[in-house]
């Protein structure tokens, strides 16, 4: 191998792992002209993002060096051999590992029926969510909401992955005590496609998909609930293996400092005067359809509640069925007195 799968060299020139090979040399510019041992700079690095360049610098190097990187690459010496001699002395009893998981590390969970892990190739759902108002929520409302996912690109061109030759799998073999043992996996470079994508001369990173902005018109419906989801199906992420996501919009209610909401019913507090909670009387209390009149019985009490039928949140989709209202009375004792009703008052007071 013409390179080092210890070293991440992606790291080393400070770019991602997707970064296509127009950022892959301009980083590397920017490096080798900050660290040029000729303009002061240390020597050993240059020499490392040189290194780091002439892999992923390189099409056909940087298809294998990322092959080997997601292989698990990592259970091998520099030549591709498995350290059996680790396991067979006094490493770990031999008897006490599933070869399962060896062969995993050996061929990234590939290595047929010795495989337990299946790659799945479906495309990845999205959620995002929605803030609404508490009043929003009863009446139901209509939002956009604009967000970003993968999506399959128009007007690209292609060649033939030079990893694979098209094939859209690679081999790998190894050397073990029991002979040459070889398995079949989805080229990491191409993703199982066997062509590489480009648009205006540039690479995409996750074959033919790119990044795109979408904008979406979200209908909320009445009588939604806190923490409620919307699903709109093949709005995900769409995947290399043509397989489309779905988006997940949550629903976020707002607290409202009129009104609290206990399963399909409303609460809200309303100042009565003492006279009409003991007597009778009317109020007006506020109500996301407008101002209602309530009428409050002879004798309510403190703690009390004042029930109104049918006047909240809708059950069992829309309004077929409405929730209650419940009111909740809070005596409103005046705080001055003229001197007429300072002598009522007493009065009242004298014949209890």
């Amino acid at each position: 191998m013409d390179f080092d799968v210890k070293k991440n060299y992606y790291d080393i020139l400070g770019v991602k792992e997707d970064a296509s090979p127009e950022e892959i040399k301009k980083a590397f510019k920017k490096a080798a002209v900050k660290h040029h041992p000729d303009k002061g700079g240390d020597k050993k690095k240059f020499q490392e993002m040189n290194e780091a360049y002439q892999v992923i610098g390189d099409e056909k190097k940087k298809g294998q060096y990322d092959a080997y990187r997601k292989g698990g690459y990592s259970w091998f010496d520099g030549q591709g051999w498995f350290w059996w001699g680790w396991w067979f002395n006094g490493g770990v009893d031999f008897w006490d590992f599933d070869i399962g998981d060896i062969m995993g590390g050996i061929f990234g969970g590939g290595f047929g029926w010795w495989s337990k892990k299946k790659s799945t190739q479906g495309g990845e759902d999205i959620q995002v969510a929605i803030d609404i108002s508490f009043e929003e929520s009863y009446t139901g409302v209509t939002k956009k909401i604009s967000y970003s996912r993968m999506k399959k690109v128009t007007g690209t061109d292609e060649k033939t992955c030079t990893t694979c030759k098209g094939h859209g799998s690679i081999v790998q073999q190894v050397q073990t005590p029991f002979g040459v043992m070889q398995s079949q996996s989805v080229c990491p470079y191409c993703e199982g496609s066997g062509k590489i994508y480009t648009k205006d001369g540039k690479q995409l990173a996750n074959g033919w998909l790119e990044k795109t902005k979408e904008i979406l018109e979200v209908k909320i419906p009445a009588a939604i609930k806190a923490g409620s989801y919307i699903k709109f199906s093949n709005k995900g992420n769409e995947s290399s293996a043509h397989h489309i996501g779905d988006l997940y919009i949550q629903i976020n209610v707002a607290n409202s400092r009129l009104y609290e909401r206990k399963s399909d019913h409303l609460y809200t507090k309303a100042n009565v005067s003492l006279f009409d909670m003991v007597l009778w009387g009317e109020i007006t209390v506020d109500h996301p359809e407008g101002k209602l009149k309530i009428k409050v019985p002879k004798g309510t009490q403190v703690g009390d509640m004042i029930k109104i039928g049918g006047k909240w949140f809708g059950v069992g989709g829309m309004f077929s069925k409405r929730g209650d209202l419940f009111v909740i009375p809070q005596v409103d004792i005046p705080k001055k007195l003229s001197r007429d009703q300072e002598k009522l008052w007493t009065e009242l007071k004298s014949k209890k």
